[in-house]
């Protein structure tokens, strides 16, 4: 429960308080564009137990470079 609300925070406190300011209005306006995807992205990588989805084009590149 702790990491939920430790979540929450900082999304209220970096996200939601920084595009209610006039300035970024035009950077945070089409939420479809960037939330949606970063929240799918998210949820693909708390759910990849054997932590295949992260750095795998690094991975990739590298095995590439050692052959």
């Amino acid at each position: 429960m702790t990491t939920v609300f430790n979540y929450v925070t900082a999304f209220w406190s970096v996200v939601v308080m920084n595009c209610i300011t006039p300035v970024n209005f035009q950077y945070c306006l089409p939420v479809h564009e960037w939330l949606i995807p970063e929240l799918s992205q998210g949820i693909e990588i708390f759910f990849d137990h054997n932590m295949i989805i992260l750095y795998e084009s690094e991975r990739n590149y590298l095995d590439n470079v050692v052959d």
